[in-house]
């Protein structure tokens, strides 16, 4: 402001030297100045006599309208920030921080109110007055939108809050249900005044528990079956030169049957020693020896219930040295030929398929199968007697008793001999049978073409 007044005024000075009669006057005249003082008067340019003077010309008109301006500015500023604080009160929102900022907001726009009246008249042209016009003009759209943002915000949170409570309810459903099961699981393992331990534990069992058990292990022994012919496909190997040197002689009705094989030694292979109690582990002697009868059928169908909650792969990785983990590995070792294992695992091409990864879904699906078995067998040793396990040998005649053909048979034959029928023959056992007591699971075998 300095360097624009004196830019603006340029200055002479004019020396007066009175007499002494003079100065007496002057000093009377000018409210006593002492006589012989230097007076210095200060003057404008006669060359610019339309340069304003003091603070009434335009330079300080213009000078107010900056301000006024700046401060327009300042304030909106000042309104943005506010509207940023109220959106961030909104998530999460919290009610005081809104509010806070709410009035902040408001504030601000009173200023901005107030800076239009002033500059309404004290602006001639208008200029200032429709400057912050637009601006309150900006801001109240910017408000608008706030306000769009903070109820789609709001609605989201409702939303979400109305699915938290579904969930909260459901949940409580569930652990009340749960709760209902375990009550009646622990009543019916209790012993029973006057009766057996095993009494109340066999009302429980039926052949179509164990048989709904076995159905869905088969399920998953058929999906690993199909994933694994897969692989081999992939590896080169001829599953028809695999299913003879399995399974010699044989003569297919189709040729597509000879995966058939390949699930014959899958599902043989996991459940050998399905009869004893610890799965081939050890000895049935050394394990059943002093352990009673309501004590192991008890133990067993305990172990069948906490198997079935358990993640299988978990279980894996946690406890690699429990019952299972040793089971899967006596499996892998006994149903994958170390042949089979170099060929999948030493192919480049399958290596970089996802199933060869260690926890890819071929080995995730061996894992299931294995679980499925596993649990299968805890619960067939929970009846008594313990669930008997019986396979049938090739040449055999086919027995709608005892067998079930697992491709639909052709009609029978009729012999030389009049009045006779020959019976198809077996070929091999593709899933082993059971036996519960009086009742038989049918075995499933491939009956020679």
């Amino acid at each position: 402001m300095l360097q624009k007044f004196a830019l603006a005024f340029k200055t002479k000075t004019i020396e007066f030297f009175a007499e002494e009669e003079e100065d007496e006057d002057a000093a009377g005249g000018e409210g006593g100045i002492l006589a012989g003082q230097r007076v210095l008067v200060l003057k404008p340019d006669p060359q610019n006599p339309s340069s304003p003077v003091g603070g009434d010309g335009g330079t300080g008109s213009a000078s107010g309208e900056e301000a006024a301006v700046a401060a327009a500015l300042a304030t909106t500023s000042s309104f943005q920030a506010a509207y940023l604080h109220l959106q961030a009160a909104h998530t999460p929102f919290l009610p005081e921080a809104a509010a806070a900022a709410d009035a902040l907001a408001v504030s601000h726009l009173r200023r901005l109110s107030e800076l239009k009246r002033l500059a309404s008249g004290a602006a001639e042209d208008g200029s200032l007055t429709a400057h912050l016009e637009d601006q309150v003009g900006e801001n109240q759209a910017l408000l608008r939108s706030f306000d769009a943002v903070v109820n789609r915000l709001q609605a989201a949170l409702d939303a979400k809050d109305a699915a938290a409570a579904s969930l909260r309810w459901e949940l409580a459903a569930l652990a009340d249900g749960n709760a209902r099961l375990a009550g009646r699981l622990d009543r019916a393992l209790a012993p029973q005044p006057g009766a057996g331990g095993g009494d109340a534990l066999g009302a429980m069992l039926s052949a179509s528990v164990f048989d709904s058990v076995l159905r869905d292990a088969l399920r998953v022994a058929h999906r690993f079956t199909r994933a694994l012919a897969e692989l081999l496909r992939c590896a080169g190997w001829d599953l028809a030169d695999a299913a003879a040197a399995a399974y010699p002689g044989i003569a297919y009705s189709k040729h597509g049957h000879c995966r058939y094989a390949l699930l014959s030694r899958v599902c043989l292979s996991m459940f050998d020693g399905f009869d004893s109690y610890q799965f081939g582990g050890t000895s049935d002697a050394s394990a059943l020896e002093g352990i009673e009868l309501a004590v192991r059928r008890n133990e067993s169908l305990q172990q069948f219930i906490a198997h079935s909650d358990a993640d299988p792969m978990e279980l894996m990785s946690s406890s690699p040295d429990c019952e299972f983990s040793q089971f899967c590995d006596r499996k892998y070792k006994q149903l994958i030929h170390p042949g089979i294992e170099s060929s999948l695992f030493g192919n480049p091409d399958c290596r970089a398929l996802p199933v060869m990864a260690t926890a890819g879904p071929l080995y995730e699906l061996f894992i299931t199968m294995a679980s499925s078995i596993w649990t299968l067998h805890r619960l067939a040793w929970a009846y008594d007697p313990a669930v008997g396990i019986f396979q049938v040998s090739r040449g055999t005649e086919y027995s709608s008793v005892y067998m079930e053909s697992i491709v639909r048979p052709k009609a029978f034959s009729a012999s030389k001999e009049v009045g006779k029928t020959v019976r198809p023959k077996v070929g091999f056992t593709v899933v082993p049978g059971f036996r519960l007591g009086g009742t038989v699971i049918q075995c499933r075998v491939y009956l020679e073409s």
